[in-house]
């Protein structure tokens, strides 16, 4: 090849490099999709012909976004007429003057297949890091059994017939579900995200309705706050899901088997954290062997995660002397042999101390007292927040 030669491939592989740079996805928001809880659900579950807006905290911020809906746990397709987004008020409230449409190729309209989940086209919109957007759907068709994330913790609107920017939502009926959002990602070649794998701790139970106050919101005000430096500004994605297992089905597909889509399938990612493992053992008949098998099934997803290049953190499992129908002192074993091998091992890149940091110092085998919601299993906002800011400085 002649210097000539050389030089134009070399030209080529730049631009086409800064091109795709450019181009580049990030997570800002993420929820895990689950299967609905039919006890739990409205309208006898049907959402056809009915708007829903729904509210959720993004971590980074953008000028460009795109959605990602998601009916991969239905066994019939959803039909929507359209999808708008705006800047969140209190409440259902919206800036309307913000309000957008989302077009998924070049229409309005669109049908996802049952088992799949779709992409919006990219859309400019002026998304600030850790703001409040509202998400509006108006489904013409929905599924019996639509794929939803159960533990929103926050309050989704719901209202007959199709709506718009200027609808008056104050009469909705209300409901604290997510249905069929699923991920936020942002146009940003210069930030990164870190996906979160966990169960209600991580999930949010014991936080406050609309108040967005999970340990990994704390996370994420301390990471792209006002007082963070653009180097520390990193995309937050929440997939906790409530009573999940690694081992075995609770709610949710377990951790095992969703890692490659709910943690390995967002975009972006520099590091995932793995904090689950709480409920395999507090609903284990043997425990050591359940320490066994949860540690092996780390090793799977460690070495998933490393030959995609990305950095693994793990948290301890923190501790529930005095949960109900939980606690046993075998179990609590498993439980601190699980913990010795996260702090020994050498092949993750860190680990967050939840248990050293959650237990109290007068009785270790049990949380903080003012830092839990009564159950000793889960913590309170107090306790989330320590959380929180605790984890933002180790990964």
């Amino acid at each position: 090849m002649t210097i000539r030669k050389f030089l134009f491939v070399l030209s080529l592989f730049i631009v086409f490099n800064a091109y795709a740079q450019q181009e580049r996805w990030v997570g800002t928001w993420a929820c895990a999709p689950q299967t609905v809880d039919k006890g739990f659900m409205p309208y006898n579950n049907q959402m056809t012909n009915r708007s829903v807006r729904q509210v959720v905290k993004v971590s980074i911020g953008g000028n460009t976004l795109r959605l990602q809906l998601s009916n991969e746990l239905s066994s019939d397709p959803v039909e929507i007429t359209s999808v708008y987004i705006a800047k969140a008020l209190e409440g259902p409230e919206i800036e309307k003057n913000t309000a957008k449409y989302l077009q998924f190729s070049n229409k309005r309209r669109v049908t996802i297949p049952a088992g799949k989940a779709v992409f919006s086209d990219a859309l400019k919109f002026n998304l600030q890091p850790l703001e409040r957007l509202s998400i509006t759907i108006n489904y013409l068709k929905a599924p019996k059994e639509p794929t939803v994330h159960m533990g929103s913790r926050t309050t989704s609107y719901i209202l007959r017939g199709v709506t718009n920017a200027n609808t008056d939502f104050s009469k909705a009926f209300k409901e604290d579900h997510w249905f069929n959002i699923s991920a936020i990602d942002v146009l940003d070649a210069s930030i990164s995200s870190v996906a979160i794998l966990g169960n209600s701790i991580t999930d949010g139970k014991g936080c406050v309705t609309n108040a967005q106050d999970r340990w990994p919101d704390f996370m994420s005000a301390v990471l792209n706050g006002e007082k963070s430096t653009d180097v520390q500004k990193t995309g937050v994605l929440n997939l906790g899901i409530g009573d999940n297992r690694i081992l075995s089905v609770g709610l949710g597909a377990p951790g095992k088997e969703r890692f490659d889509r709910d943690i390995l399938g967002q975009r972006g990612l520099r590091a995932v954290v793995i904090f689950e493992a709480i409920n395999d053992i507090g609903t284990s008949t043997n425990p050591a062997e359940t320490a066994r098998q949860l540690i092996e099934a780390y090793q799977v997803m460690i070495k998933k995660a490393h030959q995609r290049s990305l950095k693994v953190y793990m948290g301890t499992i923190t501790p529930f002397k005095g949960c109900k129908n939980y606690y046993t002192p075998a179990r609590d074993v498993a439980r601190k042999q699980v913990n010795e091998w996260i702090r020994a091992n050498k092949e993750i890149d860190g680990f967050i101390d939840f248990d050293a940091l959650m237990r109290d110092p007068s009785a270790p085998d049990q949380l903080r007292k003012e830092w839990q919601i009564g159950d000793w299993l889960h913590p309170n906002p107090a306790g989330y927040k320590q959380m929180g800011e605790y984890a933002a400085k180790k990964i």
